[in-house]
């Protein structure tokens, strides 16, 4: 077969497309090379992956000139004026005889790539030339970033393995690069959102996901992306693509941000304030967090450094911890939370299930129910403070009004109230001069303690039936860890007593049921008082009653002072003052901390 008889001619698989005219005698030929593809081809070829490519909206394909025709083609395929009309989901063969290897063309539609289908000889016939290729590309006009090496290595494999080889990219055009003006990007932490959707929904506390975004001091926000020049692009014909001017999103400083080193970084703890769907806008960073609504599943958890206000109520259930102040204009329905600072309630708090309140400055309400309640500095309360623990390293005012009813409080400077107990004898009970922190201490050691006495207890018992060195070193080890115990449980109790001046002052009733213990001396309440004062005569060793004019009215006798709970010092019947001091329990909230 002679050079004449090569055309390019669409496939009898694909479309038809509008190419030069191909004479009688050579048509007759493409039609027997066309049946030279049987089932038998197909089952042999061996797939490759493709790329896929959409052509571009507005463009129409390149017209070749007329056969025989001088016209050349267009300039923006400069191919030569015999390069032929590139079609869409056309594809383009050689013309070879019957029984000789020839490969296929097509080109994606948006004229960036171009993929050949290789196939082998038949017995008998000529192998498939690299040339076939570099004929049917000049042809077609594809001039840029042809792969001839991986082409070679393909067609290679299709004459000596004798299969089909598809899908093998044989032209690449280089896209056009856009500009990109100079932009700050935001920082991953802050881009990516909380999850909504996926497995892990089932295994995560809703409670959990969070819809603010909290940065911290000195946090890069956003960094700045320096501005890139654009580049023109080629298709496989040689077509310049032109570049453009690109706009992407970008984000500036607000408040409480600045620039440092190329990045925006936050000044201060705080919330970022939301950005634009497109995460563009302006960065501010706010000192202050105001839920406008409840605390709930659209908040999740609160946790922030700075002060918090809230001006809902807070869900069952739900955190609420601040670095700063937390001040709730409802009533605050507590589950767990921590303020570092202050705490103000401008109705009250209310505990649901085992609610636990910790405030690391004052704490101010109109009343407190069904709480434990553990705090640093002093406790204000206007209404009542009713069935809870409370425990202060300050003092408890409760005003001209305020009444304490069922619970326990520990108030290292005494408390101060219109009325302490209800007429229903519900049992209350004040501490006041001990210091509930060390007093903690003091149970866990006591604790640990009895548990060592039991266990000593238990390897005597043993070293009694079966005597071995390993009993008797255990026995050592507990001397000596009950001897450690011993001697810190004996520095706790001198630093037991923080205000020995400390005192309960009621100016209206003191119901019977009601027991008042000042620096581990107590004394119980057996008939209805108005009006007094209680407070330590440390020359007697016991609790004094006064009338709030001044007047004595009343003092526990030695004998009558009735145990609120048990000292806590080691060894058995160990002597103490008049009165039994009763202990925190195990699980108040300020375990460890207030």
């Amino acid at each position: 077969m002679d050079e004449s008889d090569k055309e390019a001619i669409p496939s009898p698989e694909d479309g038809v497309t509008d190419l030069p005219a191909v004479p009688e005698a050579d048509q007759g030929a493409a039609a027997d090379g066309a049946a030279a593809m049987d089932a038998e081809d197909v089952e042999d070829a061996e797939p490759i992956p493709t790329e896929a490519a959409s052509h571009p909206a507005g463009t129409e394909p390149q017209k070749a000139p007329a056969p025989g025709s001088s016209q050349p083609v267009e300039a923006a395929a400069p191919a030569g004026a015999g390069a032929s009309t590139l079609e869409p989901s056309v594809t383009y063969r050689e013309n070879v005889a019957k029984g000789n290897g020839f490969l296929e063309i097509s080109v994606a539609p948006d004229g960036m790539s171009a993929k050949a289908d290789l196939y082998p000889p038949k017995e008998g016939g000529l192998p498939l030339d690299i040339e076939q290729a570099r004929d049917l590309c000049t042809r077609l006009g594809i001039t840029e970033g042809i792969d001839w090496e991986g082409l070679g290595d393909a067609i290679m494999r299709c004459n000596l393995d004798r299969v089909a080889v598809r899908g093998f990219i044989i032209a690449h055009g280089s896209p056009a690069e856009d500009a990109v003006v100079e932009h700050a990007e935001v920082s991953e932490r802050i881009r990516r959102q909380p999850a909504s959707e996926g497995a892990d929904k089932i295994r995560i506390d809703p409670r959990d996901r969070r819809a603010l975004i909290v940065v911290r001091k000195g946090e890069p926000l956003a960094k700045i992306i320096p501005a890139t020049r654009g580049r023109e692009g080629k298709d496989i014909r040689g077509t310049y693509i032109p570049s453009h001017s690109r706009q992407v999103p970008t984000v500036t400083a607000g408040k409480n941000v600045a620039l440092q080193e190329g990045n925006l970084v936050s000044l201060v703890d705080g919330l970022l304030a939301p950005l634009a769907e497109d995460g563009s806008g302006k960065l501010d960073v706010e000192e202050i967090l105001l839920v406008k609504g409840d605390v709930g599943y659209h908040t999740g958890h609160i946790v922030f450094p700075g002060d918090v206000i809230i001006e809902g109520a807070i869900g069952d259930g739900f955190r609420v911890w601040s670095g700063a102040s937390i001040h709730c204009k409802a009533t605050m329905d507590a589950y767990d939370v921590n303020a570092k600072k202050d705490l103000i309630c401008d109705q009250g708090i209310i505990g649901r299930r085992k609610a636990q309140v910790r405030v690391g400055g004052e704490l101010r309400a109109k009343f407190i129910q069904n709480c434990h309640v553990a705090v640093r500095g002093d406790i204000h309360v206007q209404s009542a403070i009713v069935n809870s623990r409370v425990y202060t390293l300050g003092k408890v005012d409760l005003g001209d009004k305020g009444v304490f009813m069922g619970g326990e409080v520990f108030a290292v400077h005494g408390i101060k109230a219109f009325r302490l107990g209800n007429q229903a004898h519900q049992s209350t009970v004040i501490h006041a001069g001990t210091d509930f922190t060390v007093q903690q201490r003091l149970d866990q050691a006591n604790e640990k303690l009895r548990l060592l006495a039991l266990r000593t207890q238990r390897a005597k018992e043993e070293a009694g039936n079966a005597p071995n060195s390993q009993l008797d070193l255990l026995l050592a080890r507990i001397a000596h860890a009950e001897a450690d115990l011993r001697t810190l449980i004996a520095q706790l109790l001198t630093s037991l007593d923080a205000d020995e001046g400390a005192s309960v002052e009621v100016s209206n009733e003191v119901y019977p049921g009601t027991v008042i213990e000042i620096c581990r001396v107590s004394i119980v309440v057996d008939e209805l008082l108005s009006a007094c004062r209680f407070r330590l005569d440390k020359t007697a060793g016991r609790i004094v009653m006064e009338k709030t004019g001044g007047k004595t009215a009343k003092s526990a006798k030695p004998g009558s002072a009735q145990g609120a709970g048990q000292a806590a010092k080691p060894g058995p019947a160990a002597p103490q003052k008049s009165g039994q001091p009763s202990q925190p329990p195990a699980d108040h909230p300020s375990r460890g901390q207030a």
